[in-house]
């Protein structure tokens, strides 16, 4: 039986996931430009528009409650205060979720 590390399934699908909705919400709702989006979270233009497409990050379907949560990180993002270490904070609380989802589901 092969098994897979948390890590893994973190890197291959949750943070992609999480990377798709952030940029989406970021771009469409909240009417950044591309060029901002990319700026905030380091991401190339080719990476931001397979993102929006939904040619990466479309693993995971998010619930409405995770889909609030980085929508929540996506707002503290373009607050005022922003500060690397509550960013850490409030993305690993929501991958955290998401991984006792995923780590549930494929190994039992």
């Amino acid at each position: 039986m092969a098994v897979k590390f948390p890590c893994e399934i973190i890197g291959w699908t949750i943070l992609p996931s999480i990377r798709r909705e952030l940029t989406i919400y970021l771009v469409n709702k909240k009417k950044l430009s591309r060029k901002k989006v990319c700026e905030l979270l380091d991401l190339t233009p080719a990476a931001l528009t397979q993102y929006v497409q939904g040619k990466r990050g479309k693993g995971i379907k998010l619930s409405k409650k995770e889909k609030e949560k980085i929508h929540e990180m996506g707002d503290f993002l373009l607050g005022r205060k922003k500060s690397p270490k509550k960013f850490m904070e409030k993305s690993c609380e929501i991958c955290k979720v998401m991984r006792k989802k995923e780590t549930s589901d494929c190994c039992g």
